[in-house]
């Protein structure tokens, strides 16, 4: 039977050790601008955020009820529930793919925000929602283009999806955008919505003209393909 050589144990250990020391160290080190301010809200046009309040959306303990940031567009499509995972559409769907990532602060400490709950959802390549296939709220095991993630000790987060399709509501064309919805113990709720620079619907959009959340993609060559890839920081105001 072979035996451990003790040398190349300690060398293991002393290799894991060192690298627990340098990620404590690179989390110490990040700090907010001091000029930084929380990431903007938009208008609830549809008043969704009471609804929400009004129909038993589960709250974090030990604080309450959620009092909202300054009104967004949650849009009709939002289920709550979504499945934890770390790619929003399902292997190998139509569309370009799309990586994004980001990091979670505490306009407070000027940290990053660890545990931060991200709700994302977004419309398919050809701009329809699971909704409007199931003819109105899906099964849970139905959800699609739909995910919950956690941020990290870093406050970092990072899901896989496609890009968005616009789409004609109601006379009006939303440009390309994907939702999200926010919550971290300490802090306000945020409902937002990413945009993507260059996207000719932005400008006669009634929010996305206005948001301040228009991201720049870049692509990036991988293996027999590319893909484009974003970031998406995102600033939580204190409850």
């Amino acid at each position: 039977m072979d035996t451990l050589d003790s040398s190349s144990t300690d060398s293991d250990l002393n290799r894991r050790g060192f690298l627990h020391s340098g990620a404590v160290l690179a989390t110490a080190a990040l700090t907010l601008r001091a000029d930084a301010t929380p990431t903007p809200a938009t208008e609830d046009a549809h008043e969704y955020v009471n609804f929400l309040q009004d129909n038993g959306q589960p709250q974090i303990a030990p604080e309450g009820k959620w009092k909202p940031t300054h009104p967004d567009i949650l849009g009709p499509f939002y289920a709550q529930g979504a499945p934890f995972r770390g790619k929003v559409t399902g292997p190998l769907c139509e569309g370009e793919p799309l990586l994004i990532r980001g990091r979670v602060w505490s306009h407070t400490t000027k940290k990053p925000l660890a545990n931060t709950v991200i709700d994302v959802w977004q419309a398919d390549h050809k701009g329809r929602y699971d909704f409007q296939d199931a003819g109105g709220r899906p099964q849970r095991k139905q959800f699609r283009n739909r995910i919950r993630l956690l941020t990290d000790e870093t406050g970092a987060y990072e899901y896989e999806t496609i890009m968005p399709a616009a789409y004609n509501a109601g006379g009006q064309i939303r440009p390309s955008h994907i939702h999200y919805l926010l919550q971290a113990r300490g802090h306000k709720r945020l409902i937002t919505q990413l945009y993507f620079r260059g996207d000719p619907h932005i400008a006669r959009d009634p929010w996305a003209s206005k948001s301040p959340l228009i991201i720049p993609l870049k692509t990036v060559k991988a293996g027999r393909g590319a893909y484009r890839q974003g970031v998406f920081d995102i600033v939580l105001g204190a409850a």
